[in-house]
């Protein structure tokens, strides 16, 4: 019942909104997954999500947006779970001079954050801008596929602000400063700083680098940081990036290593990705990773990495793209080997099939082990802008998913 009435609210929303000439974008969509994992009984879950995209009240300078979830485990006693991600009004000056932003929205600095609050920026004349936030901090996992989901503990209110370079040419740069406390305790108070620059080589082609960070004033220590330097040169794509955290909240999950999932959020990385367009569809590429992880005994790990692996590009002429990798991992404690397929195919313009598949074999100081996972999926836009897909995937916790699930989903975009 719950899910139909929120199906019918959202359908109302739309139909309401265009009758009165509202500018409206988003999304709805519903879905049914069976997932069991051997030893455990068999859940299901079903899933409904209504995104509203920037609806123009007033175009085009008033617009709401809205992101939400409603689910029901068919095998919980528990009540349904409804989860709202975003839900805010906002306004946009000409030339986006002045945006402003009131209700319920991402936190710029963490994508799992979200804030109940408001948010203002303002471009000047002079080269720069100043954006200033505040209000109520809170964590979502918006996605409900990781593993690692230790959201700390957050505090009653979080404010801030950044002062950024605006309108300079191939340059980038901001200053930031954010405080989360309550009556009892400041939780975190950070200082960020960051600066990029792009240098043309003629036509696409540059050099460029750019750093970031921010330092914990509370704890007194470096909290995040990255340095990028990249190269772009005819076919040549050239990357190397050095990052280092002490993150424990959940927020960080670009890590290269599953192992990561695993650490106290103490890491710190070396990488060089080398990559050529040998023909306009064949890109092949060489990256090499050397990873210092802190486990959650104070051992320190250090891995290496290594990939080859190709891009493949005939989506004007055949409809496909596609990744082949390989790869090896070494460490003290473990070591890996793996090679992974994906691929994507649009069959017809209303067809599209996609398949992943990744085998690894696992060494360590008292076994070995040989998992693999396989999942594959197929989607049909049955109407104009209205799509039916079906998946199913069997995996030995390579994505730390259930080892079996399959599902059916529908989605409308309007």
């Amino acid at each position: 019942m719950k899910i139909s009435r929120f199906i019918l609210i959202a359908v109302m929303l739309c139909s309401a909104a265009a009758a009165y000439g509202f500018n409206v974008d988003g999304f709805i969509s519903t879905s049914y997954e069976i997932s069991k994992d051997k030893g455990e009984d068999t859940e299901r879950l079903w899933e409904n999500y209504l995104s509203i995209d920037n609806a123009k009240l007033y175009d085009p300078y008033f617009g709401f947006s809205f992101y939400g979830r409603f689910a029901k485990d068919s095998e919980e006693e528990s009540d349904s779970q409804s989860d709202i991600y975003s839900a805010y009004l906002d306004y946009t000056s000409f030339q986006n001079a002045v945006e402003v932003k009131a209700g319920r929205f991402s936190y710029i600095g963490n994508r799992f954050l979200t804030l109940d609050g408001a948010i203002a920026t303002v471009r000047t004349d002079y080269k720069f801008g100043v954006t200033a936030f505040g209000g109520k901090p809170q964590y979502f996992d918006a996605d409900g596929r990781h593993i690692n989901e230790k959201f700390r503990k957050t505090g009653d209110k979080l404010y801030g602000g950044r002062i950024f370079l605006n309108g300079v040419k191939d340059t980038t740069g901001y200053v930031s400063y954010s405080k989360e406390y309550d009556s009892e305790m400041t939780y975190q108070e950070f200082a960020g700083l960051g600066l990029g620059r792009v240098f043309s080589l003629g036509g696409k082609d540059g050099i460029g680098v750019d750093a970031n960070g921010e330092y914990d004033m509370e704890e007194s220590n470096f909290y995040r940081g990255s340095v990028r330097v990249f190269l772009n040169k005819g076919a040549l794509r050239v990357t190397g990036e050095a990052t280092r955290y002490n993150v424990n909240d959940g927020s960080n999950y670009q890590d290269i290593l599953i192992i990561s999932n695993f650490s106290t959020g103490k890491e710190e990385k070396l990488a060089l990705t080398v990559q050529y367009a040998v023909t306009e569809n064949v890109s092949p590429y060489v990256s090499v990773v050397n990873t210092k992880i802190e486990q959650s005994s104070g051992d320190v790990v250090d891995g290496q990495i290594y990939k080859l692996g190709a891009d493949f590009d005939w989506f004007k002429t055949k409809g496909v793209t596609a990744n082949v990798e390989g790869y090896y991992y070494d460490s003290v404690t473990s070591n890996a080997k793996g090679a992974s397929l994906a691929l994507d195919w649009n069959l017809t313009r209303d067809f599209k099939f996609g398949f992943e598949s990744e085998y690894l074999r696992l060494e360590n100081y008292a076994t070995e082990d040989n998992i693999y996972s396989v999942y594959a999926d197929a989607e049909y836009e049955i109407w104009k802008d209205l799509k039916l897909s079906v998946y199913a995937e069997k995996n030995q916790k390579t994505r730390y998913l259930p080892e079996n699930r399959y599902g059916v989903k529908a989605a409308y975009s309007f």
